[in-house]
């Protein structure tokens, strides 16, 4: 299955900045957000550092969101377990 195919099934937080994502093709990646958000000047982002407003994402369409995708990533990314 190509990862542009692929699609999120289901997210879950797991600590910190972390969430277990399983994939269409019934793979799951933990993936780390904090490096990601720490970097970031967008002030968009840095608002998720706060963790009651991280904890508040939702899988729609198969991509992971955060308020009207506010915040999002490539499923590609995540797929790979690696946030550019």
């Amino acid at each position: 299955m190509e990862t542009d195919l692929i699609r999120i099934t289901e997210a879950h937080y797991t600590t910190g900045y972390s969430i277990e994502i399983t994939f269409s093709d019934q793979s799951k990646q933990t993936v780390n957000f904090e490096p990601y958000m720490i970097k970031s000047h967008i002030p968009n982002i840095n608002k998720y550092l706060d963790k009651g407003k991280f904890k508040k994402f939702f899988v729609v369409d198969g991509n992971l969101i955060w308020k009207n995708t506010e915040m999002s990533f490539p499923v590609s990314d995540l797929h790979y377990g690696k946030l550019q």
